[in-house]
């Protein structure tokens, strides 16, 4: 456990800290490549957020970002990277504390989820939401799911964006479809921001190409100018 979170931990606590957001399907777990891939370089920790798999809910957006803060406490700051809904998560804590966040990474993120993924809100709505918990995630019962796409209707992070101070790459997959159109209003909206997108890559990114994402994620976190390699 770490504080109100359930969180896999691994890596030399004396490296520098990397926190994992996970998105909106499996919690924690879905971090298996980078929890393996990142542990030399860094002591890697893949919390559950509220609602989801070990840790108890319930879930908001605000209960998300109190418990991660929490999480990072006031010691040194980290480096913090969030997927999807782990991206919502992620820029809040990083406006909202921008002395706890070396440098960010929002992968998969969208500024205002339900602009473009209305058919997706509509379809968990419609279904009994057993099956989706069984096949694809770690929420804990129907109430949560419908929490969170309560949620994601109602998120919009663009007021945060100017407020994020860390160096932040966004990072987008060339077939993520609803993630890829923002993914240059990121960019514009955070003042230190640099862009990378992934070809070949949707938006499970982190899962299904997950040596590129160790590898850009690495190079973007260890890298003093970032600007002069990925712009």
């Amino acid at each position: 456990m770490a504080g109100t979170l359930y969180a896999q931990t691994v890596g030399d606590p004396s490296n520098p800290a990397l926190i994992l957001l996970h998105g909106g399907g499996a919690a924690s777990r879905m971090w298996k490549k980078q929890l393996a891939g990142l542990c030399e370089q860094y002591h890697v920790i893949a919390p559950d957020l509220p609602g989801f798999g070990r840790s108890p809910g319930p879930f908001s957006l605000h209960a998300c970002a109190a418990a991660v803060a929490d999480l990072i406490g006031k010691s040194q700051p980290v480096h913090l990277c969030g997927m999807s809904l782990g991206a919502l998560v992620a820029a809040q804590v990083a406006a909202d504390h921008p002395a706890r966040v070396s440098r960010l990474v929002l992968q998969g993120a969208s500024i205002r989820p339900a602009e473009r993924g209305r058919r997706a809100i509509r379809f968990y709505r419609s279904r009994p939401g057993w099956w989706y918990m069984k096949a694809v995630s770690d929420l804990h019962d129907r109430p949560t799911l419908l929490a969170m796409v309560d949620a994601a209707e109602e998120a919009d992070i663009a007021d945060l964006l100017p407020r994020i101070a860390a160096p932040t790459l966004i990072l987008c997959g060339a077939r993520d479809k609803e993630c890829l159109p923002d993914a240059q209003l990121l960019v514009d909206a955070i003042p230190r921001a640099y862009l990378v997108v992934v070809p070949h890559t949707g938006h499970g990114m982190p899962m299904t190409a997950a040596k590129v994402f160790n590898t850009i994620v690495d190079g973007f976190l260890a890298d003093a100018s970032p600007h002069e390699r990925l712009t």
